[in-house]
């Protein structure tokens, strides 16, 4: 599917400018905008000489005659309503509008706009060059047509579209999260084990086996009867506190991080390494 040659990234931060490289990266023009000069200052350090890119602090420059506009501001309710209906206004009649929440129901963003069929979520995850999925997010009064078209266009981009039906609190990807969160903090909470075990336990076993098949095929692969008797056995034990563990709030009001023996830096390069490498170990021989 041919790509949007003229895209808006409203937000240049982390998100908007490697979703701006994306883009930029697969031949398409785009207009990156921050209310600060200083924010778009580290955004083109981060884009390098990337020459079809436009960075400016005007909204309206930006938005002007766009055929998609990915908003990537703040999660602010009424912020991200005064784009999207700025937005409406200056892009192109048929552009399609998104937002990169992962967190604010898009009813409320999109309430107001006249053509609300013509918007979506399109909540990509960081890296955002580097991570291949990208949530599609049909709201209540998203058309079909608009979805299939997001979904094509990031197909085109090599990302991995899942198309999120309905407008559930954290999508798919941090409900399954914060699902195996909830958990994870269960089992340090009564003492089962450390925070340093979850993450060997995941990064060593649970983390290798998802990134090459998922869940629902590893559970075929082990054989559903072992699945059913397992899930008969476990799920009734599994934590279903509806409030977050206390840990949180500690490490919060000590100021310490929940493991901080590794720096920063060394993480993200970690992370980015494994996720580089990712798509050509997947591909079937």
């Amino acid at each position: 599917m041919e790509l949007p040659q003229d895209v808006a990234v409203v937000g240049a931060g982390t998100m908007g400018a490697g979703i701006a490289r994306v883009f930029v990266d697969a031949g398409a023009s785009v207009r990156l905008c921050a209310r600060r000069e200083t924010s778009l200052e580290a955004a083109r350090d981060r884009l390098g000489d990337a020459a079809s890119v436009t960075s400016t602090t005007s909204l309206d420059e930006a938005l002007s005659g766009a055929d998609l506009v990915v908003e990537t501001i703040v999660e602010e309710v009424d912020a991200k309503r005064a784009v999207l209906a700025r937005a409406e206004e200056l892009a192109s009649h048929d552009a399609i509008l998104a937002t990169n929440t992962s967190s604010l129901p898009l009813a409320a963003l999109s309430s107001g706009l006249e053509r609300p069929d013509r918007f979506a979520g399109l909540h990509w995850f960081n890296p955002p060059e580097l991570v291949e999925l990208v949530e599609v997010v049909g709201g209540e009064r998203t058309a079909p047509e608009t979805l299939e078209t997001l979904a094509g266009w990031m197909d085109t981009l090599g990302k991995v579209p899942v198309v999120v039906r309905q407008d559930v609190p954290g999508f798919v990807v941090n409900r399954l999260q914060y699902a195996l969160l909830r958990e994870a903090y269960a089992l340090v909470d009564s003492g089962v084990c450390s925070f340093a075990d979850v993450d060997r336990a995941v990064t060593h076993s649970l983390g290798p086996r998802w990134a090459a098949i998922g869940p629902f095929e590893a559970m075929d692969l082990a054989g559903l009867d072992v699945h059913a008797a397992v899930a008969a056995n476990l799920w009734a034990e599994l934590s279903n506190t509806t409030e977050p563990s206390p840990s949180i709030a500690e490490a919060l009001k000590s100021g310490r991080e929940l493991r901080g023996d590794t720096p920063p830096e060394v993480l993200k390069d970690r992370r980015d390494r494994v996720l580089r490498g990712l798509p050509a170990l997947r591909e079937d021989v």
